[in-house]
Formats: C-alpha cells, sequence, structure tokens
C-alpha cells in the first residue's frame, strides 16, 4: 500500500489548517476582535487554545506572507500618485509597566477619482516613531506625485530641486477645511464660516468631475476652480492683517498660506485630488482595531499587525473576501509558490484568477 506525502502545512505537525489560520487573521484584523476574545468565543465550543497559540500563528502567518507584502510595496511605489499618511498606535512596554507610543505609516493608491485602470491598494510599515527617517524607509525614492498632509517629515523626502521635476507633494484641502471646521463649532467665528464657504464650493466642482479623464478635471478647474482658489488666499492675507496674532483663526489661516505651494497643485495636474481622503479612510480600521485591542504586544507585534493588514485592507479596496483570499494565499506559500509569479498573488490577480 502506497500512501501520498501529507501537503505541506503553515503549522507543521499542527492541526490548524490554513483557512483556521486565515480566520484568525481576519477575525484580528478586518473584525478587530482581539486574540483573547478569539481564545473565549472558540473555548464556548469545548477547544481550549491558549492566546499565546494563536498569537504563534499569527506570527507564522506574517513571515510567511512577508514577501507579498514586500512586492505590494514595490508595486505602489511605481504608481503615478499616492498618499501617504500615519498614525499613533500604543505598543506594550513591558519593563516600564505602560506602553509607549510606536506608528503605522500608510501609502495608499486609488486611481478611480480620475479614472486609472491600476488597482486601489494599500500598505502599511510599523515604526517605532514618527521620525524623518521612517518616511524615507516607506517612501525612499519614490518619484511620482505624493499627497500628504503638512508634515515636515514627507517634505524631507524630496530634495528642493526635485519639486521642479516629476516628483511633487500635493497638500490636503481637507486639513485646511478641519482647522476652520473646529471654529465654526462656537458660531462665533465668521471668518470660518466664510472659509468653509468657499472650501464647499471647490468640492462642489469636485463632485461634478469625479472618474473623468485628467485633461477633462484640469480643463474644469482651470476654468472653475482657479480664480476660487486664488481669491481665497488673497481673502486669506487680508484677513490676518485684522486678526491678533496669537488668535485660533490666524492660526489656521497660517497654516493654509504655509501649504499654498501644495495646495496649488491640484490646479496643475487632473490627477491629484483635493485631499488625502483614501487613505485616512485606510487608517481607519487601524484606528478601530486599536481601540478594541488597546496595544499592541511588541514591536514585532506591531510589524506583523501592519503586514497582515496591508493585505486585508486591500482585499477590501478591491472586494475581495478576505478570509477565502488569505485561505488560497497560504495554502500557495506553504507549497512554494514560484517567486517569478509573485504578482500573481496580488490581491487584485486572485478576484479575477479565483475560482468562485
Amino acid at each position: 500500500m502506497l500512501q501520498a506525502p501529507a501537503p505541506s502545512r503553515l503549522v507543521e505537525g499542527g492541526l490548524p489548517t490554513e483557512a483556521t489560520v486565515a480566520h484568525v487573521l481576519v477575525a484580528r484584523y478586518a473584525d478587530h476582535l482581539p486574540l483573547y476574545r478569539q481564545a473565549q468565543i472558540i473555548a464556548r465550543q469545548s477547544v481550549l487554545l491558549d492566546r499565546s497559540t494563536l498569537a504563534a500563528w499569527v506570527g507564522q502567518a506574517s513571515a510567511e506572507i512577508a514577501p507579498v507584502v514586500r512586492r505590494l510595496r514595490e508595486i505602489l511605489l511605481g504608481s503615478a500618485r499616492l498618499y501617504a499618511d500615519e498614525t499613533v498606535v500604543p505598543v506594550l512596554d513591558p519593563g516600564r509597566g505602560r506602553t509607549r507610543q510606536g506608528y503605522f505609516w500608510a501609502i495608499a493608491r486609488d486611481d478611480r477619482p480620475w479614472g486609472g485602470t491600476d488597482p486601489p491598494g494599500v500598505v502599511y510599515r510599523y515604526a517605532p516613531g514618527r521620525g524623518r527617517e521612517h518616511a524615507r524607509a516607506l517612501l525612499g525614492g519614490y518619484r511620482g506625485i505624493l499627497q500628504c498632509d503638512g508634515y515636515a517629515a514627507y517634505k524631507s523626502l524630496l530634495p528642493p530641486a526635485a519639486n521642479a521635476g516629476p516628483a511633487l507633494l500635493a497638500t490636503c484641502w481637507s486639513h485646511v477645511r478641519r482647522r476652520f471646521y473646529d471654529l465654526a463649532q462656537s458660531k462665533a467665528a465668521p471668518i470660518a464660516e466664510e472659509t468653509l464657504r468657499r472650501i464647499a464650493a471647490l468640492y462642489a466642482i469636485e463632485a461634478e468631475i469625479r472618474g473623468q479623464p485628467p485633461p477633462q478635471r484640469l480643463t474644469a478647474r482651470a476654468s472653475r476652480s482657479a480664480a476660487l482658489v486664488h481669491d481665497l488666499f488673497a481673502w486669506f492675507a487680508q484677513q490676518l492683517a485684522r486678526l491678533l496674532g496669537r488668535s485660533p483663526t490666524a492660526e489656521a489661516i497660517r497654516y493654509a498660506l504655509n501649504q499654498r505651494e501644495g495646495l496649488l497643485r491640484f490646479l496643475e495636474d487632473g490627477r491629484i485630488d483635493l485631499d488625502t481622503n483614501p487613505v485616512e479612510r485606510a487608517i481607519r480600521p487601524i484606528a478601530l482595531s486599536r481601540k478594541n485591542a488597546l496595544f499592541a504586544g511588541s514591536d514585532e507585534g506591531g510589524e506583523n499587525w501592519a503586514a497582515i493588514a496591508s493585505l486585508i485592507e486591500t482585499c477590501k479596496l478591491n472586494a475581495v473576501d478576505p478570509q477565502r483570499y488569505l485561505t488560497d494565499l497560504l495554502t500557495r506559500l506553504v507549497n512554494r509558490w514560484p517567486k517569478a509569479r509573485i504578482d500573481e498573488l496580488m490581491p487584485w490577480c486572485w478576484a479575477t484568477t479565483s475560482p468562485r
């Protein structure tokens, strides 16, 4: 009697299948269930699994998918335009008996607003700080359009000479609007309320041209948006001269004036959006998971979180079921998928090639 060799497993010699591990990953990073809660849920079915066992599965899966995440980052860095943002994540610091601040840096691609054909995607990178060296580690060498907020770390990525060439920084109008929105809530800030009305007019134009090709977007902006923007900055300068230097409204105006070059970029290229909302939406699941789990257990845990979340959120952007995708991905990887065909493992490829 002959018996075929058993298929390779992510957990060698263990009982969990790749589907089981994928279920744990999706529950943790898509549905935001901390591992201890998952252990409690599983225990109700008379299956006793320690949280450390689940954490080990997460670590093994993260190591297995690492080449796919690295390749996803390379693909995004080859894009004509990217969004970038960062958010804080507490990390357990056992030696001090408390948590310390780590950061998730994110880059995202979504070309649908201008009719681009490249599939959307997002990559996160965990870092122990918010310094410019971490921005370089994620974005170093990128020479496309980078849409971001006014944080200086992004500006440090590009030497002054590069700003006149193919690499451009486009600043977010939503961050400008947010400062005036907070002031307008007092109902006693007429300058803030007027600013919101003017910015709303820009967004109304953008809503009409969303999804159109870049040349048409650029033409509409030149004929309709440009005058509104230049009038707004001239009005800002007039109002600033009348305000106390340290007033909140003056500070909000100065922020806009300091970001003027980046805020005007959308008038020069039809691919640029008014804001960085796509990457901010990609950051929200991280914030929700952070709220439920409270902290990452270690720097390594933060790195695992970033890698797995990158694939899960890219699945969601491409309308792919992350449970089915991760099950299939882990199965292929542990059975030695060829490195030369790694591009076929991207979530958007799986959406079109995997059997339903």
